[in-house]
């Protein structure tokens, strides 16, 4: 059956499901489109941003990071961003270190405000359907059912980074397409298009780690120490300049010790969000018991192991967030559902 839906189709499928959960955010913030850019009442990005669109939808908190994503692509060199900009970004060292989506949307800071808006629009819309493609083609690759696609093109970190206008579909998108690279043996491509997907966000050098750790395990040295060591040189340059420039960037507090953000935040979760934080739990546990599953293929348990022991270092700040905790374990999703499926067709056999 997956073999008959050509890819084509399966990109436009994987954009049109991005397409409308935006329109259902829309729908319900009177369809008006700076909503997805998530500007906060007190946040400090408020008064430039409203200059761009006058009536501009205010959230009643600071808002999200949709805010950084517009101000960045707005002036995306940041050696030449005036002193406004910095500031509304509150922690530019850090907001500047995830430069490749904001940088595709706003075309380099050529688009006027509405042009950029809407080009941060459209890239997570053609991430939805580069996300779609890729987990289309590696399911090919695997034998895996449509099923799996399916479910992974409703990843609800993908919705999440839909609606508030961040990096991760992007990223994503371009990790599950390297990851499918190296599976074909385009070890080249592969490590170039992992390039690309830390340059969106570093987080997901995770995910080329754990290809590298496999094929050191295999005695292929070569390859590991190539797709351990390249694709992270371009955002390391990129991170060196942004030190000299604008010093050390605070960041959030993202991690802390095993299991301390879970039972942190345990205690506050409320009814609205425990299904959240109880889908968090079960994701990072399958990823850690997927990770000593001997008949799993070595690649598959070294991803859960390294996306799980993030999952359980993830700190309160994380755990208490359901749109930075779904957007965070997205790639658990990816690497969960695969081995889901290996384990059911390998009890089959």
């Amino acid at each position: 059956m997956l073999h008959r839906i050509p890819l084509g189709a399966w990109f436009l499928i994987g954009a049109l499901v991005v397409a409308g959960v935006q329109a259902v955010h829309l729908s319900r913030c009177d369809w008006k489109p700076t909503a997805l850019l998530q500007v906060g009442a007190d946040s400090p990005a408020r008064v430039q941003i409203e200059r761009d669109f006058p009536g501009l939808r205010l959230e009643p908190t600071l808002g999200h990071d949709g805010k950084y994503s517009y101000l960045i692509a707005r002036a995306p060199a940041f050696w030449r961003a005036d002193a406004e900009t910095l500031e509304s970004l509150q922690d530019p060292g850090y907001r500047y270190a995830r430069p490749l989506y904001p940088l595709l949307a706003g075309l380099g800071g050529q688009l006027a405000p509405r042009g950029t808006l809407a080009g941060l629009i459209l890239v997570q819309i053609f991430a939805g359907g580069l996300g779609a493609t890729a987990l289309a083609a590696f399911a090919r690759s695997r034998r895996l059912p449509i099923a799996f696609v399916a479910l992974n093109i409703a990843n609800p970190g993908i919705a999440g980074s839909a609606c508030l206008l961040t990096c991760d579909a992007l990223a994503h998108a371009l990790s599950v397409l390297a990851w499918y690279c190296a599976e074909t043996r385009r070890v080249r491509i592969a490590i170039g298009v992992f390039a690309l997907a830390l340059a969106t966000k570093e987080y997901y050098v995770l995910t080329p780690l754990a290809l590298a750790a496999a094929f050191a395990a295999h005695g292929h040295w070569r390859r590991a120490i190539a797709l351990a060591i390249l694709p992270p040189i371009p955002i390391f340059c990129w991170k060196l300049a942004l030190l000299a420039a604008l010093g050390p960037g605070e960041g959030q507090g993202n991690f802390t010790w095993p299991g301390g953000g879970i039972l942190a935040s345990a205690t506050l979760w409320t009814t609205r969000y425990a299904p959240v934080g109880l889908l968090g739990i079960a994701l990072v546990a399958g990823a850690l018991a997927a990770a000593c599953a001997p008949r799993l293929p070595a690649r598959l348990r070294w991803a859960c192991a390294i996306w799980g022991t993030l999952g359980l270092c993830l700190s309160k700040l994380v755990w208490n967030d359901p749109n930075d905790l779904l957007r965070a374990i997205g790639p658990a999703w990816w690497f969960v559902t695969w081995a889901a499926f290996e384990s059911f067709r390998s009890r089959r056999v």
